[in-house]
This record gives C-alpha cells, sequence and structure tokens, in this order.
C-alpha cells in the first residue's frame, strides 16, 4: 500500500486504517503505524481502542519488528500510567481532608466542570501472581467495583483485589479498567489456563483452570503444589518453560521472557 498520512490519522483517531498498517509490507509504514497508535493511545488513556491494538499486536502480528516495537511502546504506556497512580497515591498522604468529601465539593462547585482530574485505574497481576490488583481511582470506576464478583478492598494497601479468572477480568474492563498489558494478553488468549511469572523472577506460577494438565506439570522439573496458595509453581528456568510451552492447553504469558 502506499504511503500513509500519519499525522491525520492521528489526529482524526483513525485506528481502523493503523491496525491495518501494522500488516503493511514496508517496514517503515509499521514502525510509523506503532507510533501513530502510541501517540493516540497517551493522547486519551481513557479510550483503550488503541491500546487494546497495541497489546494485540505484541502478540499476534505476523512481523517480529511489530511485535518487539509495540512491547517497548506498552511498556512506556505503563510508565506513564503508574507515573500517573503514582501521584495519586502521594497527594492521598499528603491530603488530610476526607477524599470522598473533597471530591463531592469539586463536583458541587458551580461553574468549574474541568475541577475533577480524572485519574486512571488499572489492574494488574499482585507480585506473587495470586490476585489482580486494581489500584488508582475515579468515582465512576470506584464506585463500581463492588459489583465485580470475588473482590474486596484490602484496607491496609487499599487497593482491590480480585481473583486471577476471566470473569473478574471480564467485569472488570466492563466498568472502565484498564488492563496491563500482561493482564490483557492473558484475556485475549484462547485459554483458560495461564503461566505467569512472579515479580521476584523466581517462580512460574499456574492459574485458571489445571486440572486438565496436572500429569504434564507433574513432569515438568521442579513443579510443585503450593497447598498455601492453591497453585501449582515451577522454578523460572530456561529450560522449564520449554517444557512448559509444549503443554497443550496452557497458555505462556509472553511477558514471562521480559
Amino acid at each position: 500500500m502506499g504511503e500513509y498520512d500519519f499525522e491525520r490519522l492521528i489526529r482524526y483517531r483513525k485506528t481502523d486504517i493503523l491496525k491495518k498498517a501494522l500488516e503493511d509490507s514496508n517496514e517503515h509504514q509499521r514502525f510509523k503505524a506503532v507510533e501513530a497508535l502510541e501517540a493516540i493511545a497517551l493522547g486519551s488513556i481513557e479510550d483503550r481502542t488503541a491500546y487494546d491494538i497495541l497489546v494485540d499486536a505484541s502478540v499476534r502480528n505476523p512481523y517480529e519488528d511489530v511485535r518487539q516495537h509495540a512491547k517497548i511502546i506498552l511498556k512506556n504506556i505503563n510508565g506513564y500510567i503508574r507515573d500517573q497512580v503514582g501521584k495519586l497515591d502521594t497527594d492521598r498522604k499528603t491530603n488530610v481532608i476526607d477524599n470522598r468529601a473533597q471530591q463531592k465539593e469539586k463536583f458541587s462547585a458551580p461553574h468549574e466542570p474541568n475541577n475533577y482530574k480524572k485519574v486512571i485505574v488499572v489492574c494488574e497481576f499482585d507480585d506473587d501472581c495470586n490476585s489482580l490488583r486494581v489500584h488508582g481511582e475515579t468515582l465512576s470506576v470506584r464506585d463500581k467495583l463492588n459489583e465485580v464478583k470475588g473482590g474486596h478492598c484490602d484496607d491496609e494497601t487499599r487497593v482491590w483485589k480480585f481473583p486471577i479468572e476471566r470473569t473478574s477480568i471480564d467485569g472488570l474492563k466492563k466498568i472502565g479498567v484498564m488492563l496491563h498489558p500482561s493482564v490483557q494478553s492473558v484475556y485475549t488468549s484462547s485459554h483458560d489456563t495461564w503461566a505467569l511469572k512472579t515479580r521476584n523472577k523466581k517462580w512460574i506460577k499456574i492459574v485458571g483452570a489445571s486440572e486438565t494438565i496436572v500429569d504434564n506439570l507433574k513432569e515438568v522439573p521442579g513443579c510443585e503444589w503450593d497447598n498455601l496458595e492453591k497453585a501449582w509453581k515451577v522454578p523460572f528456568h530456561a529450560e522449564s518453560i520449554k517444557r512448559l510451552m509444549k503443554i497443550d492447553g496452557l497458555y505462556i504469558s509472553p511477558f514471562i521472557l521480559d
């Protein structure tokens, strides 16, 4: 295909055309398409269309250059998200006014429609891959979190936690929670059993419906059942990952090797 007018595509948010451009035969055009999607994603975080296209491209695009570029871009976007959430956490610690009362006052103030600055709400795996961790805050999302089954608010950390299940992710996505790329990748997979890496890189945790692959898991060197966490886990080694990749019905998160 000929040259794309990327400035116009960004201005009018033509994500459908940019999605096609990711598979253009011209490598330069593919590169520019990823950059354009990043610009759109950062320009309007609440509209996740461009973000979701990048997540899908990082896993499924037929071109290796696009997959790698998309992963880098997603890390940049995720860094931006973390900065925004970090600012929220800092403000929360220094603010002596009750948060609910302050937000109510902002919404009731006359002639100031932009009083309330929206903050991104993010869903990611916790450090040990035992639960989904939801942090950040907007009124529209916060008041709906209790509608998602299986969740509870941790009073100590002031974050919501949900079981790592497709139904949980689906419910969070529907109420407007942004999924971290690692969560989005398993959500879009065709399997319901997932291999995830713990934050300390010591273990690969098997989560989801693992009943049908138990015999296969037992053949992986070092694999063991954690009775406390109620999950199978495998030492984080290259050989273990190779063995896991051969198990039918198990989705290996592409973020394991990050």
